[in-house]
């Protein structure tokens, strides 16, 4: 039932358990994080205001929530990419009320123009193919689980799978006579990935001796763990987090690589196919992309090209110098001069 009152509490229960769910159908990860940013939000309008548990949607202002989001980096040291994702669950939510409450259209309005923050961009680090090579060579398959790791990081580097795509695939979406995957991404789209003939067999021996007896209710998934349940991302990254350390041990060049345990693959991924001559769009649909600036990103130069366009820089010889541009005669100009000196 839509609220009738000015409560934030009968708003949230309605956005959290309605609202997304019924006529937005968002994915429950989605779900899992708006909550968790009302949380915050309760907890520090209660520290504020102890006496008033429920406030009124009147006076989560933008000032208070501007205090709110800076409280979050200072106390929670929450990245601005955090920050980000909980100013982006604010704004649905005041989108939903200016929608049912009419009155609260202008604070809404006000809210939905909070800007989000500047995040660092870093530039993707992938690993070389004798990179990968070491790293497979490091799993020990003689045993169940160690094998159900070597199938998983070769899974990762021949599909460019998501973590949360790995840990919720099924067994139904394997199609071995058409040697391919299906994959479930983001926004619920799907898209099928074509499986190389060794990550077929690979597949197939896990599935017919290594893979671990599932509890009930968890037959359908592929990746299995210790426990009988299907794999989990804090698993999938511990996993993964384990080999690259030990490849670092053993490759003196993945000390110097920014490289993320579960996401590397898919940088990985990408850029081999990139330097393999494939064209954007296929990576794209490839990779379950919306926007090609977002495949884009992975767009990869090795090492070497750059060392030889560093050589061929160092030889290169300017035939003639072209005179500096005349700059603004700041003299002419000493108030203003003395404002930007003392900024």
């Amino acid at each position: 039932m839509i609220p009738q009152s000015n409560k934030l509490g009968d708003h949230l229960h309605y956005f959290l358990t309605r609202y997304l769910t019924l006529h937005k159908e968002v994915s429950p990860h989605t779900v899992s994080s708006y909550k968790q940013t009302f949380i915050h939000l309760v907890q520090y309008w209660q520290s504020r205001f102890p006496y008033d548990s429920d406030p009124d949607l009147g006076h989560l202002t933008v000032e208070f929530l501007l205090d709110f989001l800076l409280d979050l980096e200072q106390s929670r040291h929450n990245s601005a990419s955090t920050r980000n994702v909980r100013l982006a669950a604010l704004k649905s939510f005041f989108k939903m009320v200016a929608l049912l409450q009419p009155g609260y259209q202008t604070q809404a309005r006000r809210i939905r123009m909070i800007p989000a923050k500047r995040t660092p961009q870093y530039t993707f680090d992938y690993l070389e193919k004798k990179e990968v090579d070491t790293l497979f060579s490091l799993v020990n398959n003689q045993s169940c689980k160690g094998y159900r790791d070597l199938v998983i990081l070769r899974t990762l580097y021949n599909t460019g799978a998501r973590a949360s795509e790995l840990c919720a695939l099924r067994l139904s979406e394997l199609n071995f006579p058409q040697k391919q995957i299906r994959l479930y991404g983001k926004g619920r789209k799907s898209r099928v990935v074509p499986l190389w003939d060794s990550s077929v067999a690979f597949l197939k021996a896990y599935l017919k001796s290594e893979r671990c007896k599932p509890l009930a209710g968890h037959e359908p998934y592929l990746f299995i763990n210790q426990r009988g349940t299907r794999l989990t991302r804090s698993g999938l990254y511990r996993l993964c987090r384990q080999y690259l350390d030990r490849g670092r041990q053993k490759i003196p060049s993945l000390q110097y690589k920014r490289i993320h345990p579960v996401h590397g693959w898919r940088y990985t991924t990408a850029s081999h196919l990139l330097l393999a001559g494939v064209d954007v769009t296929v990576i794209q649909e490839w990779l379950g992309h919306v926007s090609i600036n977002t495949t884009c990103r992975y767009k990869a130069v090795s090492i070497e090209t750059k060392r030889e366009a560093l050589e061929k820089f160092y030889l290169f010889e300017t035939g003639q110098h072209t005179r500096a541009p005349k700059g603004v005669d700041w003299s002419l100009y000493p108030d203003l001069l003395a404002f930007l000196q003392a900024l």
